[in-house]
């Protein structure tokens, strides 16, 4: 390799390019490395994503998958192969989070990819377009020295469509558009983050502060220099800003982002969020004959073939661009024909006859990284939509309003406590074998009314999982009020009678 690339052809990938471990003990895959493509906001090219889909098939064998922060993630990538792979994406515009989860302790944090509106500048009823901020933040911090060396790696998420599509509660730092009057502008949320490192799970906090969209890059620079010269740098376990949130408050944080940025923070009081959309299905765009098409992927999974089929209909149906979500799907934007597109995307056996839970619904990659046995996250999300359709239907499924995150273990990389049903796997024993189970989290949620969901029921077997939840949807449309959700069902009921809705009976 040091044949191909020289010495200082290699220093210039320093700080913006690394490989992560793929460190699953049960693993049978065979991959020991991931690539996590940096995909700025999810926005992407046809001509990018067919170079990613021609990386896959040469180095990936054949296959990536969209993740819950946009990025596009490449397994079985071999160490000896990265430096080629990097001179590769450095010509296509991309680079990596440092995956820095190989260090023991605190240190080596870096801004991971910073998670925006899909649907920024084609929402119809947009707020702020906030995907201007996110280029400028990325620009700023991509292979910037003096942000790779922090307590621990820092989250960011900027929405501006009035709905909290992005998962703002999660992150480290959320900038959600907001109307004060008639400015238009940012209010701030700080310190989440759905991990098991210290203090434990924290939904972010609303700071009540009104940002003007002038003043919002000054404010994400100075916020994450308080989390480098601040966050605890002792403990890894206490290194995430969510630490230092949870002991200084959100006031003394402010006083001290007044100090950084020499601005006078204006107070809001308005709501945070208007509405509940993950932008799925076919919607309108605010510029006038033109749709935007989410395509439901369920587990974010693509081959190289599909990848560049893809590409190619957003050639022929839109403007050559698409749009990664949050939720591992990807949307084609533009378009105008929308008939003819569905019918090609139908071709390619991407369906629309689907409930949304197909569209909003979730699960991690712990067939590669997790310490989990199958079923995995991914495959359990299939198993668990695809029989609740056969049982209940598109139509009742639609009108519970709900979603399905699932973790392969407590790392609780997809947020699990955060949605309607939460599933966050570990190792059982059962007649002195190592199984897989799934504890059971009930009446989660985020955006206009965030809450954890409550833990109803643990260690159950993987096998048993998807009876359970039908027997609880069972349970809903025999006993729920009129429209009323899943999650608002599940908070009228106490932990007891939730286990009981649970419960499979026999036969």
């Amino acid at each position: 390799m040091m044949s191909r690339l020289a010495a200082v052809e290699i220093e210039r990938f320093i700080g913006r390019y690394s490989i992560g471990r793929d460190s699953n003990p049960f693993n049978t895959t065979g991959s020991l490395h991931f690539l996590r493509i940096k995909v700025p906001g999810g926005f992407i090219t046809s001509d990018q994503l067919r170079g990613v889909a021609e990386l896959a098939a040469r180095y990936a064998r054949g296959r990536a998958e969209i993740t819950d922060r946009q990025d596009i993630q490449l397994h079985w990538i071999r160490a000896e192969d990265s430096l080629e792979i990097f001179a590769i994406m450095d010509k296509m515009g991309f680079t990596t989070d440092m995956c820095g989860q190989g260090f023991a302790g605190a240190r080596y944090g870096d801004p991971r990819n910073i998670v925006c509106c899909p649907a920024s500048g084609i929402e119809r009823d947009e707020i702020l377009d906030g995907s201007s901020l996110m280029r400028r933040l990325t620009s700023f911090f991509v292979g910037n020295p003096d942000f790779l060396d922090m307590p621990r790696k820092f989250k960011f998420s900027i929405s501006g469509c009035g709905s909290d599509c992005t998962r703002a509660e999660i992150n480290d730092l959320a900038f959600v558009a907001v109307k004060k009057g008639d400015e238009v502008g940012f209010t701030l949320l700080v310190g989440g983050s759905v991990g098991s490192s210290l203090p434990g799970p924290r939904l972010a906090r609303p700071t009540g502060v009104f940002v003007r969209p002038e003043d919002a890059f000054d404010v994400a620079v100075a916020t994450i220099e308080i989390h480098r010269d601040y966050g605890n740098r002792e403990s890894k376990a206490k290194a995430r800003f969510k630490w230092l949130i949870e002991n200084w408050g959100v006031d003394k944080f402010l006083a001290m982002l007044e100090e950084k940025t020499g601005l006078t923070l204006e107070s809001y009081d308005g709501p945070v969020f208007l509405r509940a959309s993950s932008h799925e299905g076919i919607q309108p765009q605010r510029q006038e004959g033109y749709y935007y098409v989410n395509v439901p992927l369920v587990d974010g999974r693509l081959t190289s073939e599909e990848m560049i089929r893809i590409a190619d209909l957003a050639d022929v149906y839109g403007a050559g661009e698409l749009r990664l979500t949050p939720t591992q799907n990807i949307i084609i934007p533009y378009v105008k024909d929308k008939e003819g597109l569905l019918r090609r995307l139908e071709d390619l056996g991407f369906s629309f006859d689907v409930p949304r839970l197909r569209w909003v619904s979730i699960g991690c990659s712990s067939d590669f990284c997790g310490k989990t046995r199958s079923p995995h996250a991914k495959q359990m999300l299939v198993e668990i939509i695809d029989h609740l359709v056969s049982r209940f239907g598109r139509e009742a499924l639609d009108e519970a309003g709900f979603r399905i995150h699932i973790n392969g273990c407590p790392n609780n990389c997809c947020a699990s406590r955060i949605a309607e049903i939460g599933l966050i796997g570990r190792l059982i024993l059962k007649d002195g074998e190592r199984i897989q189970a799934y504890d059971v989290f009930l009446g989660g949620g985020f955006g206009i009314n965030p809450s954890f969901g409550r833990l109803i029921e643990d260690r159950v077997p993987a096998g048993e999982i998807k009876y359970k939840i039908a027997s609880l949807f069972e349970n809903y449309l025999r006993l729920r009020e009129p429209q009323e959700g899943l999650r608002e069902f599940c908070n009228r009921h106490t932990e007891d009678e939730l286990r009981a809705f649970l419960r499979v009976e026999e036969g």
